[in-house]
């Protein structure tokens, strides 16, 4: 009997010989990943911080969808001090990663809260006190979100505490700037009733009359500063700080261990091991 000898077809033998390629290029590029982010990892921890972001940059290069190493690259940013920048790797990544990988997912709320707190206070020094309160309402929201995947966390404990504390101190200040506001046109329009007539109103309304279109704009723009939050908005943020004043209270019994020295509020956790 004679055996025939089997032949793989060439249309066959293309297909297995991509798939065999495709395979090796995959394996290759995972490792040159892994290698990236070992070394980027050793930078980190040694405190070079521009040099393990290139590195960062390039095994993303590879795999740009990679959430671990989105949060890599967004903790070497913020070290570096690009806040902005750093929020938007750590957004990236918590799109990115699997819900099922909780630990990750409460590692970046919390570094996400910490880069907030962080814009929050750059905007509070620089006196725009309205973003700032955004932003601190923003880092609580995350410090919540760690709460829930990490119960346990001290740090985010913690870091809500203070994220609390700053909008609220915030709030009160902006009511106080209204008042003020309020009191200054009360005393304006009382000043213009009390000085003069009819004729001093004319040549007023003329004077305004011939003002350029730009101060228009100026005053439209000073308005939308001054905007308050809409009753959908007030009631968000009421839910939110509610929310807060119920984890506060809950984890009220950690009190001596959350009696921690203040600079613990901007700490980065470290970069994401090898995987």
């Amino acid at each position: 009997m004679m055996i025939r000898k089997f032949v793989i077809m060439p249309s066959l033998q293309k297909f297995l010989w991509t798939l065999l390629m495709l395979a090796i290029f995959t394996s290759v590029s995972a490792n040159e990943v892994g290698n990236r982010n070992r070394r980027a990892n050793r930078l980190f921890n040694k405190g070079e911080y521009e040099e393990a972001l290139r590195l960062y940059e390039e095994a993303l290069q590879h795999n740009p969808s990679d959430g671990k190493l989105n949060m890599n690259r967004g903790s070497a940013l913020y070290r570096l001090d690009e806040f902005e920048e750093a929020e938007q790797a750590y957004l990236d990544a918590l799109s990115q990663l699997p819900q099922n990988q909780r630990r990750a997912l409460a590692d970046a709320h919390y570094n996400l809260g910490n880069i907030q707190f962080r814009q929050g206070e750059r905007l509070e020094s620089a006196g725009d006190i309205s973003s700032a309160r955004g932003k601190y309402s923003q880092a609580l929201d995350n410090y919540i979100n760690t709460l829930k995947l990490r119960p346990n966390d001290r740090d985010a404990k913690w870091n809500l505490e203070l994220a609390h504390q700053k909008v609220e101190l915030l709030e009160q200040m902006q009511d106080q700037q209204q008042g003020q506001d309020d009191n200054q046109d009360g005393q304006d329009r009382e000043d213009n009733q009390d000085g003069g007539g009819q004729d001093d109103n004319q040549e007023q309304d003329n004077q305004d009359n011939q003002n350029d279109d730009g101060q228009g704009d100026d005053e439209q723009e000073q308005n939308q500063e001054d905007r308050q939050p809409t009753p959908q908005e007030r009631e968000e943020e009421e839910m939110r700080r509610e929310e807060a004043e119920r984890l506060i209270e809950r984890y009220a019994d950690d009190a001596e261990e959350l009696n921690k020295p203040p600079q613990r509020k901007g700490k980065i956790r470290q970069p994401e091991r090898d995987w």
